[in-house]
């Protein structure tokens, strides 16, 4: 029985063929039907969804008790002025809104000389929501950023609330967001890192230093995790908001009442939702993503990142290994026969120990690793060293004594 050789060329060629043959595969577009099937299944799907969903308990996550949600539902701008007056009588540090207010409403003057007067008195500690558009995919950023109405932008600072997401596929999931986009060379920062920078200014710098244009979101939770006023509170015009006091308020639309369940124009898929693979209701309404972003940053709970270059290399390693012993047991011939059962079982070995340390990873340390790569080499590599070694090699060997005569 031959003995297992670290330094093996064979073993490192076999490696260099399965990578390129799934270069080649993904350049030539094949559409290879069982991998449609499966990408359909298992679109917008990662495995720290199954963390979110099913493995975190509820009870790990502590209460939020720093942003207030308040629910805008389908108030008119008048409505939208009395609510945010109200509120500032309870002196929070900083307000925000997930809704943009583009231009006047020629219909209703007095809702926009209302809403004007209310932000005016409020002031800088009032952020409104930006929104880029036309983007320029040669220049790789957007052209316009489309601003809130002038007069309602007059004393207060302004965030975008892009999601990042430029398809328009309604079951793509929200995972991660821009802290800022740049239009004409000017940052303009999201209006949840906005917020965060004027009620925790170092805490924000710090999360700033990443230097992250882009940042996977840290999903505290839904509105379970969040203290939340809804339409129907401002209803007792007696009623006061200490509860607001030195805390962020965020208003935005959650639906008639926060509590309903259905489909929105505001309401997205997250890693929270109970359909881990496939789509039933998307599960989230926008602002509470943003509150999401807001308690991520206050408390630190960041998530970071493996490098691509890292992904290609562990994907490389472990590829390397598994042509050593596969193709020593394709060179043993009492091992050969056994050879299906053999790799498979420790094809499947290898997947639990991806998916447990994917998992443990996230879960403990908050470190997405991104074992992509690594996960369809290990499928791979089975059927493709066999296919190397009985096959490419045979026919290179027998080519080369052919020469040789």
């Amino acid at each position: 029985m031959t003995k297992i050789r670290l330094i093996n060329k064979e073993a490192f060629l076999g490696t260099v063929f399965i990578f390129l043959f799934m270069w080649a595969l993904q350049a030539s577009n094949i559409q290879v039907e069982l991998i449609n099937v499966f990408e359909q299944v298992f679109e917008n799907f990662e495995l720290t969804d199954v963390y979110y969903s099913k493995l975190r308990s509820q009870q790990s996550e502590s209460f939020e008790d720093e942003v207030i949600l308040v629910n805008i539902g389908n108030l008119d701008r008048k409505g939208i002025a009395k609510s945010i007056l109200r509120l500032s009588e309870g002196k929070p540090k900083v307000m925000g809104i997930d809704a943009t207010f583009v231009g006047p409403r020629p219909q209703d003057p007095a809702g926009d000389f209302l809403l004007a007067q209310a932000l005016n008195k409020v002031g800088n500690s009032f952020v409104m929501a930006t929104m880029p558009d036309d983007w320029d995919l040669n220049r790789n950023e957007f052209d316009t950023l489309v601003m809130p109405y002038a007069p309602f932008a007059a004393r207060t600072d302004h965030g975008h609330v892009y999601t990042g997401i430029l398809t328009d596929e309604d079951f793509t999931t929200w995972r991660n967001f821009p802290t800022y986009i740049e239009v004409d060379g000017k940052k303009e920062y999201a209006l949840s890192v906005k917020l965060a920078q004027k009620f925790a200014p170092e805490k924000t710098e710090k999360f700033l230093a990443r230097n992250n244009q882009v940042e996977s979101i840290y999903f505290k939770g839904n509105l379970d995790k969040f203290i939340k006023l809804d339409i129907s509170d401002f209803e007792d015009p007696n009623r006061t908001f200490e509860i607001v006091k030195d805390k962020i308020v965020l208003l935005g639309y959650m639906g008639d009442g926060y509590t309903d369940r259905h489909w929105d124009a505001d309401k997205f898929y997250t890693p929270l939702n109970n359909n881990v693979v496939g789509r039933g209701y998307p599960d989230m309404f926008g602002v509470v993503v943003h509150a999401n972003i807001i308690s991520m940053i206050l408390n630190e709970t960041y998530i970071d990142m493996m490098p691509d270059w890292l992904s290609y290399v562990l994907a490389f390693l472990v590829c390397y290994l598994n042509a050593i012993i596969f193709m020593w047991i394709v060179e043993n011939r009492n091992l050969a026969i056994w050879y299906n059962a053999i790799t498979k079982s420790i094809q499947l070995l290898e997947a639990i120990i991806i998916l447990s340390m994917t998992m443990l990873l996230f879960g403990s340390f908050r470190y997405h690793a991104n074992f992509a790569l690594l996960f369809l080499v290990v499928l791979l590599s089975g059927d493709l060293i066999e296919i190397f070694a009985e096959i490419v090699l045979r026919m290179f060997f027998k080519a080369k004594d052919k020469w040789k005569k």
